[in-house]
C-alpha cells in the first residue's frame, strides 16, 4: 500500500515536472513563426526549428533510457527539468539559427528525458496504468495552456524575444519540483538484449495507428485547420477560429484524459480504445467532406483519449517491458508529427486540405485493418 502510494505521489510530481519545463517550447510555437525577423531567421528557418526537437527524439528515445538505466530514474528528471528551463532561457538570449538549433536539440532530449520518467512511474502498477497515464496527460496541459494565455499577453510589453527568459525562470522550478521525487528500486527497463541506440524501432500496429494520429491530427489538421477556415470567412475570423480549435485540444487533453485512463481501467482498454479509433477515422473523413466543425470535435476528442489508450494498451500488450513499448510508441507519433507538417507543405501545392485529410483517413483505415489482422487488440484484455 505504501508503495502504492510513493508511486501515485511520483507521477503527479514528474508531471508537474514536465508541465512547468513545457512553458518554453509551447510559447516559441505561437512567438516565433509571427517574430522571426526579431530571432535573426527566415520563415524556412522557423519550419525547421519547430521540427528538430521530435526529429531529434525519434533517433535518441533508447538512449535516454539507457541512461535513466544508468543514472537513475530521479537524477534524469532533475537533468531533463535542468535543461529544459536552459532551453528556454536560450531563447531568449540567443538568435541566429545556428544557436536556436542547439537550443531545439537540448529540448527535444529534455522532453525525451522528462516524458519517460512519467511513463515510467506510470506503468510501474499495472492495474492503475491507465488512469496514472491519463493524471500525466492532464497536469502535462496545465502549463501550455497557462502560457498561451499569460505569455503571449505578457510578450507584447516586454519583447518577443525577452518573455523567453521570464519563461526560463519559471521553468527551473521544475528542477525543485524534481527533488520531490521519491526514489524507488525499479530499473528504467527489464535486463536483457541492449538497445539499439541510434535506430528507429520496427513498428507495431499499434505503433502504425499512432503514427498516422500524430500525422493526421498533430500534423495535417493542426496545420490547416485555419487555412479551411478561410474558404468560410475571413482570414482574420479563421484564425481566431483556428486557435481557439488548438486551444480546445489542450482543454480536452486536461478533461478527456484522465477520464479515459479511468474507463480502461475499469472496464478494460479493448472497447475505449476501438471505439476512439472508429471515432477518429470518422473525424478525418468529416474534416475531408467539409464538415469541419463535426469533424473537428471529433478530432479534439480524440487525441485527447488516445493520448492516454495508445500507451496504455502499449503496456497490456506489452507488459514484459512496457517502456521499450512506450518509448517506440512514441517515436512513431513523433515521427508522424514531423512528417504531418513537411508533407502537408508539399501536398498543398498540389491537392487541397480537404482531400488530403481524406487520403489520411483511407491510411488511417488501412492501419486500423492491420491491427485487428494481428490479433493485438485481443491482448488489452479484461479490467485487473
Amino acid at each position: 500500500m505504501q508503495h502504492d502510494k510513493l508511486i501515485h505521489q511520483n507521477v503527479w510530481v514528474s508531471s508537474w515536472v514536465l508541465s512547468v519545463s513545457l512553458l518554453g517550447d509551447a510559447l516559441i510555437y505561437v512567438i516565433l513563426p509571427v517574430n522571426a525577423e526579431a530571432f535573426g531567421v527566415s520563415m524556412v528557418a522557423v519550419g525547421f526549428l519547430l521540427a528538430i526537437n521530435r526529429i531529434i527524439r525519434t533517433f535518441t528515445y533508447n538512449l535516454v533510457v539507457e541512461f535513466g538505466q544508468f543514472v537513475g530514474i530521479k537524477k534524469l528528471a532533475i537533468i531533463g527539468a535542468f535543461f529544459g528551463a536552459v532551453s528556454s532561457l536560450a531563447y531568449g538570449v540567443m538568435d541566429g539559427v545556428y544557436l536556436l538549433t542547439i537550443s531545439r536539440i537540448v529540448w527535444g532530449l529534455s522532453y525525451a528525458a522528462l516524458l519517460i520518467v512519467t511513463l515510467h512511474y506510470a506503468s510501474l502498477n499495472t492495474s492503475r496504468t491507465g488512469t496514472r497515464i491519463g493524471i500525466s496527460r492532464s497536469v502535462e496541459q496545465v502549463g501550455p495552456l497557462l502560457v498561451m494565455i499569460v505569455g503571449t499577453s505578457f510578450a507584447a510589453y516586454v519583447g518577443p524575444q525577452t518573455i523567453f527568459i521570464y519563461v526560463g525562470l519559471v521553468s527551473a522550478l521544475g528542477v525543485w519540483l524534481a527533488f520531490f521525487l521519491k526514489e524507488l528500486d525499479e530499473p528504467v527497463r527489464p535486463s536483457g538484449q541492449p538497445l539499439k541506440k541510434f535506430s528507429i524501432p520496427k513498428p507495431s500496429s499499434i505503433d502504425g495507428l499512432i503514427f498516422w494520429m500524430g500525422f493526421g491530427i498533430d500534423g495535417v489538421f493542426t496545420i490547416t485547420i485555419a487555412l479551411m477556415w478561410v474558404e468560410f470567412s475571413s482570414p482574420e475570423t479563421a484564425i481566431i477560429i483556428g486557435g481557439l480549435i488548438l486551444a480546445a485540444r489542450r482543454v480536452s487533453e486536461m478533461i478527456i484524459a484522465p477520464l479515459a485512463g479511468r474507463i480502461s481501467d475499469y472496464f478494460g482498454a479493448t472497447l475505449p480504445l476501438l471505439s476512439m479509433l472508429f471515432l477518429c477515422g470518422i473525424g478525418f473523413l468529416l474534416v475531408g467532406l467539409g464538415s469541419l466543425i463535426l469533424g473537428s470535435i471529433a478530432l479534439v476528442i480524440c487525441r485527447g483519449a488516445l493520448g492516454t489508450l495508445f500507451p496504455t494498451a502499449a503496456s497490456k500488450i506489452y507488459p514484459g517491458d512496457a517502456m521499450s513499448a512506450f518509448t517506440r510508441n512514441q517515436t512513431w507519433r513523433d515521427i508522424g508529427a514531423a512528417a504531418g507538417p513537411l508533407a502537408t507543405g508539399v501536398l498543398l501545392g498540389l491537392i487541397s486540405a480537404e482531400l488530403i485529410h481524406l487520403l489520411v483517413f483511407g491510411f488511417f483505415i488501412i492501419t486500423s485493418s492491420w491491427f485487428f489482422l494481428s490479433g493485438d487488440y485481443k491482448k488489452l484484455g479484461l479490467p485487473e
